[in-house]
C-alpha cells in the first residue's frame, strides 16, 4: 500500500481557531512541512489550535516533538506563559497508539473527531 502524499494545511476559522490538518505520514522526512504552519499558529501566543490528524496515516517521534514544542509555547497550562490552547483530533488506531505510548494525551486533549475537538476548544 502506497501512503498518501504528505500535506499540512492551515485554516483560520471565523471564531479564531486555527486548524492544522495533516495528511499522509508525519515523520523525519515530512516534519519540516509541518513546522511553518505550526509556527504561524503559535507565534501570537494566544491562539486556539486544533491539530487534525484524522487523515494522518503514521506519526513518529519527530512529529510528536513538533506537536509538543507547539503545545509548550502556546498552552496556558504548560508553563503559565502562553494564553492559548492545543487539542488534537485523530481516529487512526496507529496514530492514537503512538500518542498514548508517548503519554501525550496526558498533556494535550485528544478527540476522535474534529467536531469534538472544536467543541472542546470552544468550551
Amino acid at each position: 500500500m502506497i501512503p498518501a502524499p504528505f500535506e499540512a494545511s492551515a485554516a483560520k476559522l471565523d471564531d479564531g481557531v486555527c486548524v492544522i490538518a495533516v495528511r499522509g505520514e508525519l515523520d523525519l522526512s515530512t516534519a519540516s512541512d509541518l513546522e511553518r504552519p505550526l509556527e504561524d499558529a503559535v507565534s501570537s501566543g494566544d491562539a486556539s489550535v486544533l491539530i487534525d490528524l484524522t487523515e494522518c496515516e503514521f506519526i513518529d517521534s519527530t512529529g510528536i516533538a513538533l506537536i509538543v514544542r507547539a503545545w509548550q509555547r502556546l498552552d496556558r497550562t504548560a508553563d503559565g506563559e502562553g494564553s492559548g490552547q492545543v487539542v488534537i483530533s485523530s481516529d487512526n488506531d496507529q496514530v492514537r497508539r503512538v500518542l498514548e505510548i508517548t503519554g501525550l494525551e496526558l498533556s494535550i486533549p485528544i478527540h476522535s473527531t474534529r467536531d469534538q475537538a472544536l467543541a472542546a476548544l470552544r468550551g
